[in-house]
């Protein structure tokens, strides 16, 4: 019995919101990442630009609203099956949302079954947060001012 996989990387956006030493983080309800703490984030939709995904993300998973800054991050994440073959291909680009323009509460929705701010020290040192979460927090831990690139729509 054969396996069928996207036969193509799928492009997604994360929300990345930075706020007194905390990140927000959302606990996944459904794979890839089930059960574990990323960045809100999911697909981008067709026609959609990354700014508006990232912020309809935010929204849906968190509640919160806020204004996109640019972008900070961009990851290649592949999770590949047992035979070593791509069961998911996902090219994520995270934005970077200004804390002082967040509207909102936090709450969970969406794919997420909690949300949190968590300091990002304690983020990048669990076991139960994303690699690449991780990763990216590492990335901006190493840089006074987080740089943000600018998006062409």
């Amino acid at each position: 019995m054969s396996t069928e996989y996207p036969p193509y990387a799928i492009a997604a956006v994360g929300a990345v919101l930075l706020k007194e030493g905390r990140v927000l983080l959302v606990k996944r309800g459904y794979p890839p990442g089930k059960g574990l703490w990323a960045i809100p984030g999911g697909v981008i939709e067709a026609g959609e630009g990354i700014y508006e995904a990232a912020a309809r993300e935010l929204e849906e998973e968190t509640g919160l609203r806020a204004r996109p800054l640019g972008v900070v991050w961009v990851a290649n994440v592949v999770d590949r099956d047992e035979r070593g073959k791509p069961r998911f291909h996902y090219v994520v680009i995270d934005v970077l949302f200004d804390p002082s323009t967040i509207e909102g509460e936090p709450r969970p929705g969406g794919d997420a079954v909690d949300v949190a701010w968590v300091p990002i020290g304690e983020a990048m040192a669990r076991d139960d947060v994303t690699r690449t979460t991780k990763a990216l927090l590492e990335h901006l831990s190493s840089r006074p001012k987080p740089p943000v690139v600018p998006v062409y729509t």
